[in-house]
């Protein structure tokens, strides 16, 4: 594990019903889930960097947390789904 923690931008496009994040990955295979707050994953695929995006039109609710794995690194983003820019 490293010292340096992963650095994550997230955004939600409500026209389109994307969120998207800004994130290279370091590694080949970096994943991305998607949970709510009982920590259930309700999406996962892979990173696509510099900019990854996900549909959200079958989320339900406000609270959702975006979890990266990167190789040995790994981040925890909480996201609400009114409130991101």
């Amino acid at each position: 594990m490293t010292d340096k923690p992963l650095e994550i931008r997230v955004r939600i496009d409500q026209i389109e019903r994307l969120l998207m994040f800004d994130y290279e990955p370091g590694t080949e295979g970096a994943l991305f889930d998607i949970c709510d707050p009982h920590g259930h994953v309700l999406k996962t695929g892979d990173v696509q960097g510099p900019v990854t995006r996900v549909r959200i039109t079958d989320l339900q609710g406000q609270d959702f947390y975006l979890m990266v794995l990167d190789g040995e690194n790994s981040a925890i983003q909480p996201f609400q789904l009114g409130r991101v820019a």
